[in-house]
């Protein structure tokens, strides 16, 4: 296989010059006046998103936070019904199970 000739391509550069807009409408105070507008709207843009994401975090933190709280509560339900049908199934009538039962029945102490 013959060995590939090496060219060398020549840069074209075209330069702009200092005193040349890079674009034609730069120099246009409309289209300034529009780049202005959307550099606004993009900032506007931006900052509602940051906002929304911030709050967004915001709710799930408090809804993680609520979530963990009731499961605790399941967990308590869960511990109290165990406890009833244990009483019920003994069937016992002492004085330490009723007392048990209106703990029960009573609701979380306020510590709780």
């Amino acid at each position: 296989m013959p060995a590939r000739s090496k060219t060398t391509k020549r840069a074209t550069s075209s330069r702009v010059t200092d005193d040349e807009p890079t674009s034609p409408q730069r120099g246009d105070p409309a289209y300034q006046e529009k780049r202005k507008k959307n550099n606004e709207a993009v900032q506007r843009t931006r900052e509602k998103t940051k906002k929304t994401a911030e709050e967004r975090k915001k709710r799930i933190d408090g809804l993680r936070r609520e979530n963990d709280q009731l499961k605790v509560q399941i967990e308590q339900g869960e511990k109290h019904i165990a406890t009833l049908r244990d009483l019920i199934i003994q069937g016992e009538k002492t004085e330490d199970g009723h007392r048990i039962i209106e703990e029960i029945l009573a609701g979380p102490e306020p510590n709780e």
